[in-house]
């Protein structure tokens, strides 16, 4: 019984390790085909920065709540004569950055009214500011690789 234990939750890992880590190569494709996207010229209307709150026991908050900073940005664009909305603007965006970064985002766009969107030629709905990869596109795989190795690390070890 306890071995089945172990085996499985050195399965749990390895699946989250795998999970996480098809997640994050999607992000990497979708970065390196945004670099073949054309661009529009469209209005800026927000480049803000926020911060978000994790609020812990209970959503009611307490010695386990965080909190990070994320880009707000808000932007609209036309693509043959339709308005579409946007706010993604980086494909590591929903990766936690430094406040340096983050500035430097904030910084490029900040007073622009127009701005260069690229959007997917067979979606349009999908667009980017920055298209491209940067180094916080790989950093979650080796969350993703550390969760993996601690699964297999837990099946082999002889607990006893």
């Amino acid at each position: 019984m306890e071995n089945t234990l172990i085996v499985v939750i050195g399965s749990c890992f390895i699946f989250v390790g795998f999970a996480t880590g098809i997640f994050f190569c999607y992000r990497i494709f979708q970065g390196t085909t945004s670099t073949r996207w054309p661009f529009v010229i469209g209005e800026l209307e927000s480049a803000e920065l926020k911060e978000v709150i994790y609020k812990g026991r209970d959503a009611g908050g307490g010695a386990d709540e965080a909190s990070a900073w994320v880009v707000n940005f808000r932007y609209r664009y036309t693509v043959a004569n339709r308005k579409y909305d946007g706010s993604r603007v980086t494909y590591s965006d929903g990766i936690n950055k430094t406040m340096r970064a983050l500035r430097k985002l904030q910084d490029k766009y900040q007073g622009k009214s127009q701005i260069q969107v690229y959007y997917n030629l067979k979606n349009p709905k999908q667009s980017v500011l920055v298209p491209g990869l940067s180094i916080f596109n790989f950093t979650p795989l080796i969350t993703s690789t550390l969760f993996i190795l601690a699964g297999v690390f837990i099946q082999i070890y002889d607990f006893s």
